[in-house]
C-alpha cells in the first residue's frame, strides 16, 4: 500500500531514535529548529567541502592527462622513485591545504618545464639525481604510513 501522506523517516531519524526518542517525537511534531550559530556552521562545512570537491576534481583532472607532462616521469621515467612520489603527493601532500596547493602549482607549471627540460639534455641530466634521491626519500615515506 502506497500511502503518500506518510513522512519520509531519515536514516538520522532512526538513529536519534537509539538516543532520545523524545526529541524525535518533538521535532515530528513541531519541526527541527536550528540556532543561527549551527546554521552558519552547517554553511560554511557545505562551503568547505564543495571547495574540497572541486579541487579533488581539477586535481583529477589534471592527473589523468597523459603524455610527458610531469618532471619525474620524464626524467626518470616509469619506476619505484617515481610510483612512490605519486603516492607521497596522494598520502601526504593532498592532505593538507599547503600541500593541495603545491600539488595544483606543480600540475600548472610541470608541462611548460617539461617542454624546456627536453631541450636542455645537461639540466635534465643533472635533475635526474635529485629526483632519484628525492623519490627514495617518498619511499621510505610512503612504506612507514603504509606499514
Amino acid at each position: 500500500m502506497d500511502d503518500r501522506n506518510d513522512k519520509f523517516v531519515s536514516a538520522s531519524d532512526l538513529a536519534r531514535l537509539g538516543y532520545c526518542e523524545r526529541l524525535v517525537a518533538f521535532d515530528a511534531t513541531h519541526g527541527r529548529r536550528s540556532t543561527k550559530a549551527q546554521r552558519r556552521a552547517q554553511e560554511r562545512g557545505r562551503q568547505a567541502h564543495t571547495a574540497f570537491y572541486r579541487e579533488g576534481g581539477r586535481i583529477a583532472e589534471a592527473s589523468g592527462k597523459k603524455g610527458r607532462c610531469f618532471v619525474a616521469t620524464l626524467a626518470l621515467g616509469e619506476c619505484e622513485e617515481t610510483r612512490a612520489l605519486r603516492a607521497f603527493r596522494d598520502l601526504y601532500l593532498r592532505r593538507s591545504c599547503i600541500g593541495r596547493w603545491l600539488v595544483g602549482s606543480y600540475y600548472k607549471i610541470s608541462p611548460t618545464l617539461c617542454i624546456w627540460l627536453e631541450t636542455k639534455p645537461n639540466v635534465l641530466g643533472a635533475v635526474k639525481p635529485i629526483l632519484k634521491a628525492l623519490g627514495r626519500v617518498a619511499v621510505a615515506a610512503v612504506n612507514r604510513k603504509l606499514g
